[in-house]
């Protein structure tokens, strides 16, 4: 799969990245949502993976950019404040999966490989 990796901490996003390599994805990565609109305006990606909070453009701007757009794209959403900071309303209205930070590796990689993806993405955003 073809990945988005957004994330304003650097740490964390290269964790991410690496863990998502590893198992043989090709991965690129945005360090705020400004960025990443700009990426995804002009490339195909099957999954972006973001941070709920950062500076300037959030990850909810991410997620209102892919699906006003109707990009077929699957959305997990990571994030260090649970249910709050916009998380829930996150979840509700852009993601296909959510996930709080810390989490393991082997949790993380279950929950990209369970996201909707091709066929099963259309499926998912009829629902929507």
């Amino acid at each position: 799969m073809k990945i988005l990796v957004v994330d304003d901490d650097d740490f964390i996003r290269a964790v991410m990245i690496q863990a998502l390599k590893s198992v043989g994805h090709e991965v690129e990565e945005s360090c705020d949502g400004t960025d990443a609109i700009a990426k995804l305006g002009c490339n195909t990606y099957d999954v972006v993976i973001t941070d709920v909070v950062m500076p300037g453009q959030s990850g909810v701007s991410v997620g209102e950019y892919i699906r006003s757009h109707e990009l077929p794209i699957a959305i997990l959403a990571v994030s260090s404040h649970g249910e709050g900071g916009g998380m829930l309303d996150f979840a509700n209205y852009f993601a296909d999966d959510t996930l709080t930070k810390p989490f393991k590796k082997e949790e993380f990689l279950k929950a990209v490989e369970s996201l909707p993806v091709g066929g099963d993405l259309d499926s998912a955003l009829q629902n929507i």
